[in-house]
């Protein structure tokens, strides 16, 4: 990423933030001001005062390029974390007021335009002066004031919890079946991780936790399925200074995702191969054999695009790929058709539109799950990501492929997790 591409999206990110801090506190003086004789004098100190003190780290990190690394331990400490902290819980609350007005905007309008009309007007008065609307209308500013405070603390506490606990990982295991698994196959073991994201939520130190973590798991294969980086090329360097430890005796295989082309996608990806023990699938193949028994492992590549649109591009991609493997297959004398095949693809939008080429699994990330899940029921998640797409996080089937969605194991835009641990997944095929 550029500089004056870089400078665009900060300034974009930091009037976002802004512009739902204002809302926040507009809401705050708007609820203080009927329950407290404060002035407003005293309360733009407070407001200003608040907004000052937590937005000067933004500025910091802006101006350090995000590499936090530079830091000492107690700034990080007692600025950035409650930065992360306070900016988590005010994108929560902002968003929630925003939502509430927006619902309410067809109401208030209406209110106006009748206001306008005398008659009616007159009878909207006289009725408001009653007694019942009265105690009613007391009523709802009281439920308004208490729900505001509920709201404000949930987030706060939420997004204390998401940042302080971002890291705690879990690992998920499966017992996974395919149709027609040779018995040869049985009992091998894949571990999957996804969207490590390298940069300033994602250090090397970071990355070297987990890949002890994948490493114990004792493997026979290892998928990366996308995100390496997050938005700088030069993040892949502490992240290949992980990978090198990485061991799997069948072979560790990646792909790239749609950060890993904010900056330099070829970049990177060369430097993950040359230096590192990933080999990366650019709509390509594998072929291993495991007990003299073949199993295809293929990468697709991804594309910029972060939406849930699938795009003639990457379509054309999986065709690329599906070729490759097809020759990869045939010059070993191998019948595609029949052997089993994993197809590492970074974003899950894509699953019914290739569920036809019958691939045993695709293994999947980009969604981080949600990231910030609002509340679960059952097997369903509410988030942002789930308004996009049914497939978030987990196993999914269809008639002739399976998915699994990684939750990941990175963060982006705020390093917060809320009802959504970071994820490494292991399979073993039965």
């Amino acid at each position: 990423m550029s500089f004056s591409q870089r400078l665009l999206f900060f300034t974009v990110f930091f009037i976002i933030l802004s512009g739902l801090q204002s809302v926040s506190f507009k809401a705050l003086w708007d609820l203080i001001r009927t329950n407290s004789k404060i002035s407003k004098k005293k309360f733009i100190v407070f407001a200003v005062s608040v907004l000052l003190v937590f937005n000067i780290p933004f500025i910091i990190m802006v101006l350090l390029k995000f590499d936090l690394s530079t830091l000492p331990d107690w700034f990080h400490k007692m600025f950035i974390i409650p930065f992360y902290i306070y900016q988590g819980a005010m994108f929560f609350v902002g968003s929630i007021i925003l939502f509430y007005k927006i619902l309410g905007t067809p109401f208030k309008l209406s209110f106006y335009l009748m206001n306008k009309i005398s008659f009616i007007k007159k009878f909207l008065d006289r009725i408001k002066i009653k007694k019942r609307v009265v105690k009613f209308d007391k009523s709802r500013r009281a439920i308004i004031a208490s729900s505001g405070v509920f709201v404000a603390g949930y987030a706060f506490i939420g997004a204390g919890v998401g940042a302080l606990g971002k890291d705690d990982y879990e690992i998920t295991r499966y017992k996974l079946s395919f149709k027609n698994l040779p018995p040869e196959l049985k009992g091998t073991k894949i571990t999957l991780v996804s969207d490590i994201h390298s940069g300033p939520y994602m250090t090397e130190n970071n990355i070297m936790k987990y890949i002890e973590v994948v490493n114990n798991l004792n493997s026979d294969i290892i998928l990366i399925s996308g995100d390496h980086t997050n938005s700088n090329k030069e993040e892949v360097f502490p992240l290949v200074n992980a990978y090198k430890k990485l061991y799997a005796p069948k072979g560790i295989f990646g792909t790239l995702g749609n950060h890993d082309y904010f900056s330099d996608a070829e970049f990177i990806s060369k430097v993950i191969s040359n230096e590192s023990p990933v080999k990366m699938l650019r709509n390509n193949a594998e072929l291993l054999r495991i007990n003299e028994q073949p199993l295809l492992i293929l990468g697709s590549d991804d594309t910029r695009d972060s939406g849930n649109k699938t795009g003639s591009v990457i379509l054309d991609y999986i065709n690329k790929t599906e070729n490759n493997a097809k020759n990869i297959a045939a010059l070993h004398s191998e019948d595609y058709d029949s052997i089993k095949k994993i197809l590492i693809y970074h974003k899950p939008y894509i699953f019914d539109e290739i569920d036809s080429r019958k691939f045993d699994l695709i293994a999947s990330g980009h969604t981080h799950g949600g990231q910030v899940v609002f509340a679960k029921l059952g097997d369903k998640s509410f988030s942002i990501a789930s308004s996009v797409s049914k497939y978030v996080s987990g196993l999914y089937s269809l008639e002739n492929s399976q998915m699994y969605v990684s939750r990941g194991i990175g963060t982006v835009g705020l390093p917060i997790r809320v009802n959504c641990p970071p994820e490494i997944t292991q399979f073993t095929l039965v």
